[in-house]
């Protein structure tokens, strides 16, 4: 077992889902240049290994040439993994996972928290194992948490807090969201006793609650009195100019249980591509940029915010699948925020040529939000305006 070349670290907590824990990891890495341009030492990044090789294959694919640069800064936690994947949302009914996670919320915290306060064995992405001490690890990076680590200082990133859907859930007509409402309550508060802990919150804009807050600086809206509004969280991505055949992308999500929803792209009779060709059968396998070629038509893909933002700052109109009430709710109020933006289709078996009818308008929708994003803030890049405000309260704590 060897020792890592870094001294002190950042440790990744984030929700189910292949999204949160790239951006999460893309959140680190925006930390890190930060603190490398104001001439601090950049730390290792412990990422909770909680899906396998999949995960870290993806992970391979995405930062591969940051680790020839920064060699062993990314390391995989399996251990912390399986604590966090206890909890998550897997594609059973979503009443039993909240009631689950609802009541060992607290428990399983408690047991984050005594595995990262001691000896860590981690793995670098090439596979070397390291070992480090848990009182090494200086940052808590959140992107959605489920649980509370209390180890470091601690900066929440969102779309929304899971305590203010399940609250709002709760007022919603019966049968559209199927979860009994005494347990969206005990489940918001649980929520609360999460995500309250952090030192600051980030929200995104647009996000899950946007359509019902457009004005962007109402204080009277804000959930904690720390909240700053900041662009998507996520890179920008560049444009991919290969010469493909028009189609549409259908974007695999990380939760299983939920392919049904994404066979209904098939009707459309057009290409399809797809990063999950065992999942979406018929499809040419193709890497998530290509959701930025001219070409493609739209993107068809479960409405996380990772896919809603990346449609958006690309200009390819999203589709996305109505909502089964047994989901998480999470999804009904992104659906909903998607429709009442303008930037999104909800696909209730529409044919073809009607879905096309919308593709203007929603380009339209698209630009309009983004110059307001550029109007505000200057860049569409949120992770970089984060890590400026992390890294400032990071250091303040240092004096």
């Amino acid at each position: 077992m060897g020792h890592s070349a870094y001294r002190k670290f950042i440790v990744l907590n984030f929700a189910y889902g292949t999204g949160p824990y790239l951006r999460c990891l893309d959140l680190a890495l925006a930390f890190n240049q930060e603190l490398q341009v104001r001439g601090r030492e950049r730390l290792g990044i412990i990422v909770p290994w909680v899906y396998g090789e999949k995960q870290k294959s993806i992970i391979c694919q995405e930062f591969f040439a940051h680790d020839k640069r920064y060699p062993g800064e990314i390391l995989f936690d399996r251990r912390l993994g399986s604590i966090l994947k206890s909890v998550f949302y897997s594609g059973s009914k979503y009443e039993k996972v909240l009631e689950k996670w609802a009541s060992n919320v607290r428990v399983i915290s408690a047991k984050a928290n005594r595995h990262l306060s001691g000896v860590l064995d981690l793995e670098t992405i090439i596979g070397e194992k390291v070992r480090i001490k848990g009182e090494n690890i200086v940052v808590e990076l959140s992107r959605s948490p489920r649980i509370r680590y209390e180890v470091a200082p601690a900066y929440f990133t969102s779309f929304g807090y899971l305590g203010e859907i399940l609250e709002r859930s709760r007022n919603v007509r019966k049968g559209l969201i199927d979860v009994k409402p005494s347990l969206l309550k005990e489940g918001s508060k649980a929520a609360d006793w999460v995500e309250g802990s952090y030192r600051l919150h980030c929200l995104s804009y647009p996000a899950t609650f946007t359509s019902l807050n457009l004005s962007l600086g109402d204080d009277s809206k804000r959930y904690y009195k720390d909240e700053i509004i900041v662009p998507p969280i996520g890179p920008t991505p560049k444009l991919n100019e290969k010469i493909i055949a028009p189609g549409i992308f259908v974007t695999i999500s990380g939760v299983s249980g939920l392919k049904r929803l994404y066979k209904e792209a098939k009707k459309l009779g057009v290409a399809i591509y797809s990063n999950d060709v065992k999942s979406a059968l018929g499809s040419i396998r193709s890497l998530p940029d290509l959701i930025s070629n001219n070409n493609i038509i739209f993107q068809f893909a479960r409405a996380g915010w990772s896919s809603v933002w990346l449609s958006m700052i690309v200009g390819t109109p999203l589709v996305v699948p109505s909502f089964d009430p047994k989901d998480d709710p999470e999804i009904y109020w992104n659906n909903k925020a998607v429709e009442e933006l303008g930037i999104g289709i909800v696909y209730r078996g529409q044919c073809f040529d009607k879905l096309m009818g919308q593709v203007v308008g929603i380009r339209r929708k698209q630009v309009a939000i983004k110059e307001r994003i550029l109007k505000k803030w200057g860049t569409l890049n949120g992770l970089v305006v984060c890590a400026k405000i992390f890294v400032d309260d990071f250091l303040r704590g240092e004096l």
